[in-house]
């Protein structure tokens, strides 16, 4: 049931950022307990114009670590409008650690593609990092998730 609201989620949100600014947050209708976190965002893609991301994370009682659910849509721009070419969807364990100035970080692990690190930036933002949590820093590139309110 949690995975399906997700999905249905997951959705509505990549329609509401094909239509939104990119720097702008996306609300998502989805009921949620307090120890989850939605994240959302278009990161740079490879040989697309972007990557619509959403990261729904499911803290623990003790906040260190979790589960998670994850939607990366590939899409491409042209003069018809954005389309879709490819989503894809993972579900994971995650853990918090610290780096050390202190700064806590969030380690994506799955079973099978690898993992993912982001950086806590701040209250509602993520910054995708590479494994020694060094933040991408491509000038005109956008690497932030933000918490969905």
């Amino acid at each position: 049931m949690k995975y399906t609201m997700f999905m249905i989620a997951a959705s509505a949100a990549a329609l509401a950022m094909a239509s939104c600014s990119r720097t702008k947050p996306v609300s998502m209708p989805v009921e949620r307990n307090s120890t989850d976190a939605v994240y959302t965002g278009v990161l740079p893609g490879a040989d697309v114009d972007g990557v619509r991301y959403t990261l729904l994370l499911d803290f623990d009682d003790k906040g260190n670590r979790g589960e998670y659910d994850i939607v990366q849509t590939y899409f491409v721009a042209d003069s018809t409008g954005v389309r879709d070419m490819a989503s894809f969807a993972g579900e994971g364990d995650f853990t918090v650690g610290h780096t050390d100035a202190g700064k806590p970080y969030i380690t994506l692990s799955d079973d099978g593609a690898g993992r993912m690190f982001f950086l806590m930036d701040t209250d509602s933002t993520l910054v995708m990092t590479d494994a020694s949590i060094t933040p991408v820093n491509t000038p005109g590139m956008n690497y932030t998730l933000s918490k969905a309110r």
